[in-house]
């Protein structure tokens, strides 16, 4: 099961050594109240601020590529994160179960939005940032990151 721990941990590994780089990933979820608009949901989940654009569904996979690719980028050398952090047994034991855990969501629910943050984005996104709902039976998750310097 993801969790917010699971996240830090990640976030922490790849701020640990970077230069001008820092990366936020937050999980946020709520007992599923009644099938409601995408943006309801959302801000009901982190607050009122948010205004959404581009609302659209997205697949399995795209999520898992779009992990792998944000949670690997390489940066350049005046940002990114440290050179040998991404090589690292911790970042690939982490990726695999954040991976796996996303993976285990879209099997319990029915369906998962993609969307941009017009408006009350709960990070500073710079180099790369995602948005994903999980509309689940019982409760929807929303799982949110991006880096910026």
């Amino acid at each position: 099961m993801l969790t917010q721990k699971m996240l830090t941990e990640m976030a922490d590994l790849l701020d640990s050594d970077g230069i001008n780089y820092s990366v936020s990933l937050s999980l946020y979820s709520g007992l599923k109240e009644s099938a409601g608009e995408i943006s309801s949901i959302v801000t009901r989940l982190i607050g009122d601020d948010a205004v959404l654009d581009g609302i659209r569904d997205a697949s399995m996979s795209e999520v898992v590529e779009t992990l792998r690719q944000s949670l690997g980028y390489v940066g350049d050398d005046g940002a990114g994160p440290g050179p040998s952090t991404l090589r690292t047994a911790d970042f690939s034991r982490l990726l695999e179960s954040i991976c796996h855990s996303v993976v285990q969501f879209s099997q319990t629910g029915s369906g998962i939005k993609s969307f941009e943050f017009v408006r009350g984005h709960p990070h500073y996104p710079v180099f790369w940032d995602f948005a994903y709902l999980f509309l689940g039976n019982d409760k929807d998750v929303l799982l949110v990151g991006s880096s910026s310097d």
